[in-house]
């Protein structure tokens, strides 16, 4: 049976710190490899068992970067030493951008064997920098699909992320003040993401912020008639983005008011561009693309499932 061992900041984590933890990429990507296996064992942190089969490079993160850095860049090496299969899990576009994580995933490249990334953007971009194999595995949600049964009222938005993304919300609203002045809008995010919103927020919009969970998610997400995914589609960083929010709220039931990322492009059918014409039409009335909605959830929401992605991840363990 061989062992998978994730490379994640923080001591080792158990699975339901895993499952539960606040950043995507772990949520989403991590806890779901370990998932519907008896083939595999795993685990997570910082420090790899000595008897590890499979490496995993998860996000090394910015926090205690120099000290994490020669850490993890230690292991890899050992693991590399070993003969490991060591796979490169790339979900942020560092090596296009200067970021204070840009070293360390360029001093890494030689030593992995393959690369994981959640969108076929991202895949085409990382093939820029590395001519190994790269397997895209997109997010998984985490929801079950909630099918649309009335009609929406357009009296509140949703708008739920991690706190880097608040930057976008607060654009959004600052840019569409008078077109979102008579809608209330919730936003579900961590507490960072809660004080900056409220220390840059220049409008005086009705909000109603909310600490993150799934099941706060569920709850806003029945109370709310239309999601908005604000982004900036010129920022390197956002160019390969996994669909996970855009695929969670389809799951809800929610119509889409999103800007188009590049990986968002495929599913461009299923939402309204957040610069398009109908964003107003929209507002005003959801229920007119109710049919967007209720397309995505046969065709494409049952794809993103945690069963359907774990088996890629499965895949990817055992070549």
């Amino acid at each position: 049976m061989k062992h998978i061992h994730w490379l994640l900041p923080g001591q080792n984590h158990n699975l339901q710190s895993i499952q539960n933890n606040i950043l995507a990429s772990v949520r989403l990507r991590a806890y779901v490899s370990s998932i519907n296996t008896k083939s595999f064992t795993f685990s997570f942190g910082e420090n790899m068992p000595l008897k590890t089969d499979v490496l995993v490079i998860g996000k090394i993160g910015n926090f205690d970067l120099a000290r994490r850095t020669k850490n993890w860049l230690n292991q890899i090496q050992m693991s590399s030493f070993s003969n490991n299969k060591i796979i490169l899990d790339y979900t942020d576009n560092h090596l296009m951008i200067n970021s204070p994580m840009t070293n360390f995933y360029r001093s890494i490249l030689p030593f992995i064997t393959i690369a994981t990334t959640p969108s076929k953007k991202m895949s085409s971009i990382f093939s820029n920098f590395w001519k190994g194999p790269i397997e895209t595995i997109n997010d998984s949600i985490e929801v079950e699909i909630n099918e649309w049964k009335k009609d929406k009222s357009s009296k509140k938005l949703l708008w739920f992320g991690h706190s880097t993304n608040v930057i976008y919300l607060l654009n959004f609203i600052k840019k569409n003040q008078s077109l979102l002045k008579k809608y209330s809008i919730n936003i579900i995010t961590n507490q960072i993401g809660i004080d900056y919103f409220n220390q840059f927020n220049q409008t005086n919009l009705n909000f109603e912020t909310k600490l993150w969970s799934i099941k706060t998610l569920l709850d806003e997400s029945k109370s709310c008639d239309v999601c908005i995914i604000p982004s900036d589609k010129s920022n390197s960083q956002k160019q390969g983005a996994g669909h996970n929010r855009l695929i969670t709220g389809l799951a809800l039931g929610m119509p889409i008011i999103a800007t188009t990322l590049p990986s968002y492009s495929e599913f461009k059918d299923y939402f309204i561009d957040d610069e398009n014409d109908k964003v107003k039409d929209v507002l005003h009335d959801p229920n007119i693309i109710k049919n967007k909605v209720i397309l995505a959830q046969k065709k494409i929401v049952p794809l993103f499932s945690k069963v359907n992605l774990s088996k890629k991840w499965h895949k990817v363990f055992s070549k």
